[in-house]
């Protein structure tokens, strides 16, 4: 019998909000005692600030205010209730800005939801194995697949990345995460007809083939390893 579990939508984004400090989506506090969800996007200000604006306008919220400058801004946005949807954008370089989202009275999930929409709209939806390659990495290990779940779970809280997603079936699971500049993250688990190694598991990170994308591989498939007790070939 085929069996299956899913983390999603307002569930799993909950699941999301959960790792703190060196998280992507850690929370703040803004002098209320109520959750603020910030992220840094390896983005341009002012494309996030874009992103935010588009993001706002596709969940049917009404944009009160848009105030931004290629450094950053603030966008306040109103729900169908009149409550109140703060984005601030700040820049941290040319090429890289944090964004923080508030929603009153501190809705961190609906946060979440943003935050998730607007790495959407930043084409940063989900990690992708690139065309030609170059993003992704195949290992063997000999291990079954509950303690290659439970390892991918521990790699992706002791790295601080932010859970996104989880689905596993019957012969495989699939963990996906967002790593400091919520570039998106994916473990791809595999059951295998091998006596010696029958797991298999896919480290996948961003789109292409980058630099970037290859040293968040290497992170995952170390502290992987570490996590698993290194049994791999």
């Amino acid at each position: 019998m085929k069996s299956h579990f899913a983390v999603s939508g307002l569930a799993l984004l909950l699941a999301a909000c959960s790792h703190e400090g060196s998280s992507p989506s850690a929370k703040s506090d803004w002098g209320t005692g109520l959750n603020t969800i910030e992220r840094t996007y390896s983005r341009p200000a002012s494309d996030t600030v874009d992103a935010a604006v588009s993001s706002l306008e596709s969940l049917e919220l009404t944009v009160d205010r848009n105030r931004h400058d290629d450094m950053g801004g603030e966008i306040v946005a109103r729900r169908g209730d009149r409550s109140k949807v703060t984005v601030n954008v700040t820049a941290v370089d040319k090429k890289n800005c944090k964004a923080s989202v508030r929603v009153d009275p501190g809705d961190s999930t609906l946060a979440t939801l943003i935050h998730e929409k607007i790495a959407d709209k930043l084409g940063m939806a989900s990690a992708k194995a690139a065309l030609f390659g170059g993003n992704t990495e195949d290992y063997p290990y000999d291990a079954d697949l509950a303690s290659g779940i439970g390892a991918a779970d521990r790699t992706v809280k002791a790295l601080g990345w932010n859970l996104t997603g989880k689905v596993v079936k019957t012969g495989e699971a699939q963990i996906e995460a967002r790593a400091e500049d919520s570039t998106p993250i994916r473990i791809r688990l595999e059951s295998m007809k091998d006596r010696v190694f029958p797991l298999k598991a896919t480290f996948i990170a961003g789109h292409g083939n980058t630099e970037g994308g290859k040293a968040l591989i290497g992170r995952m498939h170390e502290e992987f390893d570490r996590q698993l007790g290194g049994h791999v070939k």
